[in-house]
């Protein structure tokens, strides 16, 4: 059970680094205030929550026709979500992703575009974990992208933060690993 919810918190941190990346980006705007960080970290976090627990509904869904390849799918699925996540960060360039998050359709792009990945990512936990393992997931995923995304707005608007590049090569280094771990289980078992 403690490697679970290790596990568990890792997928959280690993994809709240898009949210992190994006308030970190947000904070550096001088129209950010703390009521708007706060807005802004709530709104990353109800998304990113929601979405891996729709993944995880298509996941459960799909079981039953993909047992024999589940572990692959789940692999495959963090792999490339963690590789991409990976290239995200070597990539980014903060002057590029300057945006009006005041804007409430901002607001909700921002949020579904930092949340694709988690939904994606639930369909591996539909394959994968139990509907009590899937809600405790889903619940450490929102509360780690509701603190980073606030630390994120917070550091920006202080002007000294973590840098989006590492927090995205670092998440996307947490899922690959999470993925080689779920294969590596279920070949070995």
């Amino acid at each position: 059970m403690i490697s679970f919810i290790f596990s568990a918190l890792l997928i959280g941190v690993a994809l709240s680094m898009d949210s992190l990346a994006v308030s970190i980006t947000c904070g550096l705007q001088k129209s950010m205030t703390k009521k708007r960080a706060f807005i802004l970290a709530l709104s990353f976090a109800i998304f990113q929550g929601f979405f891996p627990l729709i993944g995880a509904l298509v996941g459960d869904l799909a079981k039953e026709y993909i047992r024999d390849i589940d572990h692959w799918i789940a692999f495959g699925l963090l792999a490339i979500i963690g590789i991409k996540m990976f290239m995200e960060g070597i990539r980014y360039n903060m002057k590029e992703c300057l945006y009006d998050f005041t804007k409430l359709s901002i607001l909700i792009t921002l949020s579904v575009a930092t949340s694709i990945d988690a939904f994606i990512v639930g369909i591996g936990f539909g394959l994968q974990y139990s509907i009590q393992q899937q809600l405790i997931i889903v619940a450490l995923i929102t509360l780690s992208t509701f603190i980073f995304s606030l630390l994120g707005a917070f550091m920006g608007m202080k002007a000294y933060f973590f840098k989006p590049k590492i927090a995205l090569k670092l998440g996307g280094i947490i899922l690959f690993s999470i993925g080689l771990k779920i294969f590596l289980e279920h070949i070995m078992a």
